[in-house]
C-alpha cells in the first residue's frame, strides 16, 4: 500500500537518464578516441544488458553500426557516422566533440532514444530533474540529504540519520535542518492537493 505520496507522478515524458548513450567525455578517458579503434560499446541497467553498438573511429568521425529494433521486430542493420568538431582550450590544446547529425549541434552526449542517435535536443529528451515537479524536487532533496548522511531516503517511518564520523556538528544540523524542511513543505503540498489544511508543526 502506498505512503501519503502516493499517485503524485512525475511527467511521463521520456528523459535522458533512461537512454542508452554516447558520452565522448567517457570515452576520451576511456582512451576510445584513437584513430583506427574498432571495439565494441554496450549498456546494462541493474545487470541486464539494455544494447550494444560497434564504432570504428577515424580522423574526424566515427561510424556506430548496431542492429535497431522497434517492438520486438527483428532487427534493423543500422550504420551511422557521427563527426567530430573541436574547440580551443583556454590553456592550450583543444576539447572534441560530436556533432549531432540532425541538428548539427555541438555536444557532448548524444541518445539511442530512437533508431539513430540524435542530441537530447532533437529526441525531445528532458532530464529527470526537469519534469519534477516542485514537490518532486523536495522529496528528492530531503532524501538525499538523509542518503549522504549515510540513513535510508525513506521520509516515513524511518528516524533521521545520526551525526556521521568526523562530520562537524554544524554541518549535520545544517544538512538535517534542510532534509526536515524539504519534507516539511511536500508534505504540505501533498495535502493541500487532497484538501486537508496542514499546520506546519503537524507535519514535524
Amino acid at each position: 500500500m502506498g505512503g501519503f505520496w502516493s499517485g503524485f507522478k512525475i511527467n511521463s515524458k521520456e528523459i535522458a537518464e533512461h537512454q542508452n548513450r554516447i558520452d565522448i567525455r567517457w570515452l576520451k578517458k576511456q582512451g576510445c578516441l584513437r584513430r583506427g579503434i574498432t571495439t565494441t560499446l554496450s549498456w546494462e541497467c541493474r545487470g541486464v544488458k539494455t544494447g550494444a553498438i560497434q564504432y570504428h573511429v577515424e580522423d574526424n568521425h566515427v561510424v556506430l553500426n548496431y542492429l535497431y529494433r522497434r517492438n520486438g521486430n527483428e532487427g534493423e542493420s543500422v550504420e551511422q557516422k557521427i563527426f567530430f568538431d573541436r574547440t580551443p582550450c583556454n590553456y592550450g590544446g583543444y576539447r572534441r566533440w560530436l556533432r549531432c547529425p540532425r541538428c548539427y549541434r555541438r555536444v557532448a552526449v548524444l541518445y539511442g532514444a530512437g533508431k539513430y542517435f540524435f542530441c537530447r535536443h532533437c529526441h525531445d529528451l528532458h532530464y529527470l530533474s526537469q519534469r519534477e515537479s516542485r514537490m518532486g524536487r523536495l522529496i528528492t532533496k530531503a532524501s538525499n540529504i538523509r542518503r549522504r548522511l549515510g540513513g535510508s531516503g525513506d521520509l516515513i517511518g524511518v528516524p533521521f540519520p545520526s551525526k556521521p564520523k568526523n562530520m562537524h556538528w554544524k554541518t549535520y544540523w545544517k544538512l538535517r535542518i534542510e532534509s526536515e524542511n524539504a519534507r516539511t513543505y511536500s508534505l504540505m503540498i501533498a495535502a493541500k492537493r487532497v484538501g486537508i489544511k496542514l499546520d506546519e508543526e503537524e507535519t514535524v
